[in-house]
């Protein structure tokens, strides 16, 4: 059986928004603060402000659910693209947008959430929905937000009523051409970190068997190795409480959750290949989750003797590569011989790691402190999906690939204090970047500095080439 990957798992709902979304002109639509919004889980967000003309892909009184590439609708670039929730999933939306030249695309929703200043009612959602991958979103390198009916309705409407103004106009609108024509809308869509000081801490919320991070460890190791202690990294492995899911036996009397759950039902793990009658049962996700943690606080911990690896965690990175490459079928995934390899190959103490995952009140019953830990900072934090990463305690969305990541990190820090390995984000070659500390590869016969350089890349210097790729 092959190495399994499981999708990424809806556990809750967003950490601290990090964008502002605002339209600009005209002023009648401008909202201090700017536009509530939810921003997707998928692409790769700009951490710098976006400000073009906004356009309606309903402009005209057609379908604006851009479900299909449109080729008779073109715009003049660069441009943001405001396309109607339905129909088809907001990845797609956000392809087609891709492919039709946008930069960035703004979903209006169609259905109010109960309760709010938002009609009609009748049909109402509960919560916002969540602008998640649908599998598919790895080609995805624009941002994507989506606004409330309510708030997505005052420009919805000034499309189609142009000019009027919004305290003069209906509360909906036909579509006129001449009012369409007039209708110039300019909007900025911005991320933003906060960068405190000279060290950003961030969180990856992943599990052990999480197919959409486990490319990303194992990529990412030598980056964090090159950003050192200007970083702060903290693995979270997401175990749930099965108290609150019924799967405690103390207090219901029954084993309703099976070998979902490990201490008598108290935490708990999806099951990874949907069968709890074989392959790798959620029991054993939550005990490699319990070792990995261990792990963690042994190398890179706070409490860590040798201070260049707190945060850093050098040995971590390297067991979860091994245990990746080695131990990831349903045949191994639980086999100790497998584990005890991997923590060789990567120079960890399982004896240690065994220590501590008795020592902390082990597997079979009653409480253990780790694990405690992991499920109240569930609780503490509200996430969204796994994996997530938190960066200076706001979540950084789009996808999880190392130059994405390295961007949002390094937007954490103050610009005089960005360490030279930031460079890569935007480097082509960022594997090559990456292993240069922050400095491309040298052409033949020149030489170059992190900070003072021209890389050539087929006669054209890298910002050449980065400023194409955006145009």
């Amino acid at each position: 059986m092959g190495r399994l990957t499981v999708g990424a798992l809806l556990v809750g709902l967003a950490a601290t928004e990090n964008s502002v979304f605002q339209i600009n002109v005209p002023a009648s639509l401008r909202k201090p603060g700017g536009y509530s919004h939810k921003a997707s889980l998928f692409g790769r967000p700009s951490y710098a402000s976006t400000t073009q003309r906004l356009y309606y892909a309903g402009d005209g009184g057609g379908d604006g659910t851009l479900c299909t590439f449109d080729t008779t609708k073109t715009y003049p670039t660069p441009f943001i693209l405001m396309v109607d929730r339905g129909d088809c999933t907001f990845v797609t939306k956000a392809r087609n947008a891709q492919q039709m030249g946008a930069t960035a695309l703004v979903v209006a929703d169609n259905l109010c959430v109960c309760g709010a200043p938002c009609s009609p009612q009748a049909g109402c959602q509960y919560t916002e929905p969540v602008l998640a991958d649908d599998g598919s979103g790895a080609d995805i390198v624009i941002p994507a937000v989506m606004l409330p009916k309510q708030e997505a309705d005052d420009i919805v409407n000034y499309f189609r009523c142009g000019q009027l103004s919004i305290q003069g106009r209906p509360k909906t609108c036909a579509w006129s051409p001449d009012w369409s024509q007039d209708a110039m809308v300019q909007a900025s869509l911005e991320y933003t970190v906060p960068n405190p000081d000279d060290r950003v801490e961030w969180e990856l919320w992943t599990t052990s068997i999480d197919g959409a991070s486990l490319d990303f460890l194992t990529a990412f190791k030598d980056t964090v190795l090159q950003l050192g202690t200007h970083q702060h990294f903290a693995p979270m492995m997401y175990t749930y409480n099965g108290s609150q899911y019924g799967c405690d036996v103390k207090q219901t009397g029954s084993d309703m959750c099976g070998n979902l759950c490990t201490n008598g039902g108290l935490y708990c793990a999806p099951d990874p290949d949907g069968s709890q009658d074989e392959g790798i049962s959620g029991a054993d996700v939550v005990a490699e989750n319990l070792r990995r943690a261990c792990l963690w606080d042994l190398v890179g911990g706070d409490d860590v003797s040798d201070k260049s690896q707190v945060g850093v965690g050098k040995v971590w990175w390297d067991y979860v590569s091994e245990f990746t490459r080695l131990c990831s079928t349903a045949e191994t995934f639980a086999d100790d011989s497998c584990r005890a390899t991997a923590m060789k190959n990567a120079g960890a103490d399982k004896q240690a790691v065994d220590t501590c995952v008795q020592g902390s009140g082990g597997l079979e019953s009653g409480r253990n402190d780790v694990l405690d830990q992991a499920v109240e900072a569930l609780d503490r934090e509200n996430i969204v999906y796994v994996p997530e990463c938190i960066v200076n305690g706001v979540v950084h969305y789009g996808s999880v690939d190392p130059p994405n990541i390295l961007a949002s990190i390094c937007q954490g820090f103050p610009i005089q204090d960005r360490p030279p390995v930031c460079d890569c984000a935007s480097d082509p070659r960022y594997d090559d970047c990456v292993a240069n500390n922050g400095a491309a590869p040298a052409v033949s016969g020149s030489s170059s500095s992190s900070k003072d350089r021209v890389v050539e890349h087929d006669g054209m210097p890298w910002y050449g080439v980065l400023m194409l790729v955006v145009s």
